[in-house]
């Protein structure tokens, strides 16, 4: 039986270690699962949302039991809150925090917009019209839940500090757990 030589395939293999060293930054880094091929990405639906004059319930616990935990498919009262300082997201349902994980907002020259904003669009499979990667392809943006403009909150590689081009990078299980509960016109408030 012949042995496969190593120099069969050169270039193939320098493609892949080209592709895995430069995939280690930006929006663009390799997620958990491959990206959609471009025939097969949906449009973005958008939305346009009406938020009442009412001001949004605090960010506190309630005084009193709320009941028993309400699922996505409730009415429940849903918001994200992103601690920028902290690096850091709390999602929140009838004013008490349900889940918290870390992010990784814009960088230097990029910043993050601060402010109260709500939920405009998702895309399960968004691919960024803005953005490419190191290889020159457009940045993939998986679960993307757009809350202002062309800022997104998304999948993303977590480096431990900011380091997007604005918008808010957060895990695969969190970006995953979001996308399911978060509805268009819920609140998002991004602070310092």
């Amino acid at each position: 039986m012949e042995q496969p030589s190593d120099t069969a395939h050169p270039a193939t293999a320098m493609t892949i270690l080209l592709a895995t060293a430069l995939l280690g930054s930006g929006c663009a880094a390799p997620p958990d699962r491959p990206a959609p091929e471009p025939a097969d990405v949906p449009p973005v639906t958008t939305a346009t949302v009406t938020l009442a004059a009412e001001p949004p319930a605090p960010m506190t616990s309630p005084a009193t039991d709320p009941g028993p935990p309400s699922g996505p498919s409730t009415a429940a009262r849903r918001a994200i809150r992103i601690e920028l300082g902290e690096q850091r997201f709390t999602y929140i349902e009838d004013g008490a925090p349900v889940h918290s994980g870390p992010i990784s907002s814009g960088r230097a020259g990029h910043p993050t917009p601060r402010g109260r904003f709500a939920v405009l669009a998702k895309d399960a499979d968004k691919v960024s019209s803005r953005y490419t990667n190191q290889l020159g392809w457009q940045a993939w943006m998986p679960y993307a839940i757009q809350f202002h403009g062309h800022y997104f909150l998304h999948e993303g590689w977590l480096p431990g500090h900011p380091d997007s081009h604005g918008c808010v990078r957060v895990g695969e299980q969190d970006a995953r757990f979001l996308f399911e509960r978060l509805r268009l016109g819920d609140r998002v408030e991004v602070v310092d």
